[in-house]
């Protein structure tokens, strides 16, 4: 019999598409306003490079943003909520207090359905699910009765969009063993899983600090954890639905960090090529929002690192997979 064949290298992307949703805990629309709104500049930009490279993508969506006005929003609430210890993880709450407008032309900021269209309209990107809510596992108070209500009502914000979501993105990346089941019982194939390394452990927010920060912006310069890429062995014994490990968190352009910018994307390329000579799979992932400001150099970045995966894909086979797809192939 002939040599088996190298299975190729494949990279994921995964973006957490929640306009100011994702970010009512920890700023104010005030301070993080020009970054939502810049959006709207930064979804367009990053399509066109996805299609020009034919990049297969997943887009978890936020629930909340995706009614076409405040009343339907109102109208779409689960009545079980997650009752957190500290009310601010509560999107339900901010909503009950926040100055919400009445649709996506007057408050661009928390309402995205036409976006949502835009990004359906370009070939190969996958909608998923990054909850209804904004949801947080792992804080206290919320229960599996709760997440099961948040599931229902993200399945039902996608029904105008002809989509039933099959990969899961966790806020804040927390994830817990025991919520699998519910969504395997929603047909999800697949969620994003943490990076190797005990800094990138899902945990709640109150037990996050200055350290772990820090760690994890030397490994994104440094491979402190090694390449964070992953074998299909890996992510077949893990879990069902499929847990598709993060690899690296594409870090926004930094004016302060500038100097080290040629390191983090030497970080990622090199981390693409480990993958595809070894026949692994690397996933990047971030937000919109995260590029929503140097939204040029942001995209500058970002087809570089494209451009080296087009390189691989030409000379090693790499492809481009979303989560479901390679959820299917696993």
């Amino acid at each position: 019999m002939g040599a088996l064949l190298k299975r190729p290298g494949t990279l994921v992307i995964s973006l957490d598409f929640e306009l100011f949703w994702g970010m009512t805990d920890v700023t104010t629309l005030e301070e993080y306003g020009p970054n939502v709104l810049g959006v709207r500049r930064a979804i367009p930009a990053m399509l066109e490079l996805f299609e020009r490279y034919d990049i297969h993508v997943t887009w978890a969506v936020v629930g909340m943003l995706t009614p076409p006005t405040r009343t339907a929003l109102d109208a779409s609430l689960p009545t079980q909520q997650p009752q957190y210890t500290d009310m601010r993880y509560s999107n339900y709450e901010y909503l009950k207090h926040a100055n919400v407008g009445p649709d996506e032309s007057r408050d661009p900021y928390h309402f995205g359905a036409s976006l949502l269209r835009l990004i359906q309209s370009v070939p190969h990107q996958e909608i998923g699910s990054h909850t209804f809510s904004h949801y947080y596992c792992t804080e206290a108070g919320q229960t599996p009765d709760d997440f099961a209500a948040d599931l229902e009502a993200h399945e039902v914000s996608l029904r105008p969009f002809n989509v039933q979501a099959r990969s899961m993105v966790f806020p804040r990346n927390q994830w817990r063993e025991e919520y699998l089941p519910l969504l395997r019982d929603r047909g999800f194939t697949s969620f994003r899983g943490n990076q190797d390394g005990w800094v990138y452990a899902s945990r709640p927010r109150k037990t996050e600090h200055l350290g772990l920060r820090l760690v994890r912006l030397l490994d994104a310069y440094l491979p402190i954890f090694g390449w964070h890429t992953y074998t299909h062995e890996r992510m077949r014994r893990d879990t069902f639905p499929h847990n598709i490990p993060a690899s690296f968190f594409f870090r926004p352009y930094s004016h302060t960090l500038r100097f080290f910018e040629p390191l983090r994307l030497w970080r990622m390329k090199r981390a693409l090529t480990h993958a595809a000579h070894r026949g692994e799979m690397v996933h990047l992932w971030w937000h919109p929002h995260n590029f929503g400001a140097n939204t040029k150099t942001n995209i500058a970045h970002l087809e570089a690192v494209l451009k080296h995966f087009a390189y691989l894909r030409e000379t090693q086979s790499m492809r481009s997979l979303t989560m479901a797809e390679l959820a299917t192939e696993l």
